[in-house]
């Protein structure tokens, strides 16, 4: 893939942004998307090993990525947060 830097900084602004406008929906969107992203991967490289598809290393790569910036992501702002998130506590 040609576009594999730029499509996980897109990955990661968006994420960011998200995370800075509401803390609930990015948690909810970070812990739908890792799994989906990995669970893909996985399938990917056992379907790879079973049988070549040609599939460039890129596309791994990237995968691996979508499912690493998420992660990243929220543990910097986990522990910027020290842990607390203001949808979880009482209005």
């Amino acid at each position: 893939m040609k576009y594999t830097k730029e499509i996980l900084a897109i990955e990661a602004i968006i994420f960011i942004i998200l995370w800075m406008t509401n803390e609930y929906m990015a948690t909810l969107i970070t812990f739908i998307a890792v799994p989906i992203f990995f669970a893909i991967t996985i399938i990917s490289l056992i379907a790879e090993k079973i049988e070549k598809s040609g599939i460039s290393g890129d596309y791994f790569r990237l995968m691996v990525g979508l499912t690493i910036v998420p992660l990243v992501i929220f543990s910097v702002f986990h522990f910027a947060n020290s842990g607390e998130y203001t949808w979880l506590s009482d209005n």
